[in-house]
């Protein structure tokens, strides 16, 4: 539950105080919620389960997006926050792929 209520919390003063254009999309959803969702885990949760938190963790958070503004489904909006759930949840994979492959490299030296 770190991920999605950090997010949530970050989302909230985010959307009230700057607003919404296309610069604070990506912005916001292409770097803010993936760095949300990778950093959270590590500070605030015991080691080990970082990865598993941070894709339950992200999934939760979109799914209550979409649940919160299924009706604007057709916006350009929508479906770049739909875009940005792909991406961030295949960088979070991506990330766990690549991190035991350094600790073996790191381990041979």
């Amino acid at each position: 539950m770190v991920v999605p209520v950090g997010l949530l919390l970050v989302l909230v003063p985010f959307s009230l105080l700057i607003g919404w254009n296309v610069i604070t999309l990506v912005l916001f959803w292409f770097l803010i919620t993936p760095l949300g969702a990778i950093y959270l885990p590590y500070v605030l949760s015991d080691r080990g389960r970082q990865i598993f938190e941070s894709i339950i963790g992200l999934t939760l958070f979109y799914l209550v997006m979409v649940f919160m503004i299924y009706k604007h489904y057709q916006s350009d909006y929508f479906q770049a926050m739909l875009l940005s759930a792909g991406v961030n949840v295949a960088l979070i994979l991506l990330i766990s792929w690549v991190q035991p492959s350094q600790r073996r490299i790191n381990n041979c030296k």
